[in-house]
């Protein structure tokens, strides 16, 4: 949807408004205003109990957030050609039609609350108070707003839904290729690894002892969170997934267990499992080649294009499990003068270097983006803000403490500016990234080189 369809649109909603007087014109706003808050009201009132809009929506965000949204809307939309703002307003349909596409929201929801606004105009023209002052005409006309600007939605739904489904397609087939090459002997070793420390703690004789399940540990989370996406359709998948939470039953089943015969059995089903699950990585790797076209070319991070696939998948992922997630966004400080003043060559190893800390401080089922400059990105899966401001805090540390030598032999040292987020459970992935970037300028107006964690809001 571009500049070109937007006047398209304005055109059609003038010759509409063209149709009828300046006084139906005139008197379908003053009901709109009077009633717009009844007509919100009504708009979400059964579509809440539909099961498909649980997802979407709850009480918090109708009342907080949405019902001043929509109330908003509707003014706005009849308003239009008294104020002569056709063009913004056939502008904003289409901004509402990205919104819905960017949170997943279905188009007939969108019909289902029109219709029940419609269904109770009609009610409120019925009532003999308002029989005489508002007419047919003025309820054709309304109704005929109503539907051209669900149109214009639905049509902007449509092409940016499409456009979204070929990013998720190319993603997969991306994340997949990265990974057999990058992934698949470091996580083989870390289901390894975590099979060999729980043997040791058993065969230790400690009395009381922990151990994280398989699902939350490095191998688990990877294969959760990136891997089973990746492969998405492959009947692997499923198996392996289903192999991770049996090795988490026997795994509680060992850490309760006091008899070291029936230790030792529930050991060996473990293990026989654990060969099971790496057999059929096997199998998801064994036509996996490595291409980089989501990789930024310098630091080899992911670089925007799968932004937003990737955190809408994992604010999904974390809605329907209730799992924590967290965002950190970063700015290296003062960059300019780093290229300035020891060349832009020096400028891409301070950049190489950033990239090098994030990758060793997070876990295989994170994710590091550069997303433009000297600006990047983590996405903390299965993460609280107590992680997220660790891992902040110790990227911020560590870049401070270490010079960085250019070629010419010349050192020097720099900061970064950290912003925390953490997912607050609005569906739309865009709240989330602009949460993290305010904290970050808020860290940048803090004075810089320091972490700011964002201030949770309702609104």
């Amino acid at each position: 949807m571009n500049t070109e369809s937007i006047a398209k649109h304005a055109k059609q909603w003038k010759l509409i408004c063209d149709d009828y007087s300046v006084d139906i014109l005139n008197d379908a706003v003053q009901f709109i205003q009077r009633h717009s808050e009844i007509l919100v009201v009504e708009f979400y009132k059964n579509m809440m109990l539909e099961k498909e809009a649980s997802y979407f929506l709850s009480d918090d965000i109708v009342q907080n957030r949405l019902t001043k949204t929509l109330n908003q809307w509707l003014i706005e939309s009849f308003n239009a050609p008294l104020q002569h703002k056709f063009e913004e307003v056939a502008a904003k349909q289409q901004m509402v039609g990205k919104v819905h596409a960017r949170i997943g929201i279905p188009s007939w929801l969108i019909m289902r609350g029109i219709r029940e606004i419609e269904k109770k105009i009609f009610s409120l023209k019925a009532e003999s108070q308002y029989a005489e002052n508002y007419t047919l005409s003025m309820i054709s006309y309304i109704f005929q707003i109503l539907g051209f600007s669900s149109e214009i939605i639905c049509r902007s739904y449509e092409v940016n839904i499409e456009k979204n489904n070929d990013i998720k397609h190319s993603y997969r087939l991306f994340s997949a290729m990265q990974d057999a090459s990058v992934q698949k002997d470091k996580q083989r070793s870390s289901l390894l690894d975590w099979e060999n420390e729980l043997m040791f703690k058993v065969f230790s004789d400690t009395q009381r002892f922990t151990h994280p399940a398989l699902s939350k540990s490095e191998f688990g989370l990877w294969f959760i969170h990136k891997a089973a996406y990746a492969f998405s359709g492959s009947e692997q998948v499923d198996e392996i997934i289903s192999r991770i939470y049996e090795v988490d039953l026997l795994n509680n089943h060992v850490l309760e267990c006091g008899q070291k015969e029936q230790t030792i059995a529930l050991i060996q089903q473990m293990r026989s499992k654990n060969r099971e699950i790496q057999h059929l990585i096997d199998q998801l790797f064994q036509v996996a080649e490595y291409i980089d076209s989501g990789n930024d070319a310098l630091t080899q991070l992911l670089n925007r294009r799968y932004l937003e696939t990737i955190v809408s998948r994992e604010i999904h992922f974390s809605r329907k499990n209730h799992s924590p997630l967290s965002l950190l966004a970063i700015d290296a400080d003062f960059f300019k003068r780093i290229n300035d003043k020891h060349g832009h060559a020096a400028g891409d190893l301070a950049l190489q270097f950033i990239s090098e800390v994030l990758l060793e401080s997070v876990r295989g089922s994170d994710y590091a983006f550069r997303i433009g400059g000297e600006e990047f990105l983590l996405l903390l899966v299965d993460s609280d803000l107590i992680r997220a401001q660790e891992i902040a805090e110790r990227i911020r540390k560590r870049v401070q403490d270490t010079p960085i030598r250019s070629s010419l032999g010349s050192s020097f040292n720099f900061t970064v500016s950290i912003g925390c987020a953490l997912y607050d459970g609005h569906p739309d992935y865009q709240r989330f990234l602009d949460a993290a970037d305010a904290a970050l300028y808020a860290a940048k107006n803090k004075g810089r080189n320091n972490v700011y964690l964002a201030k949770l809001s309702t609104q």
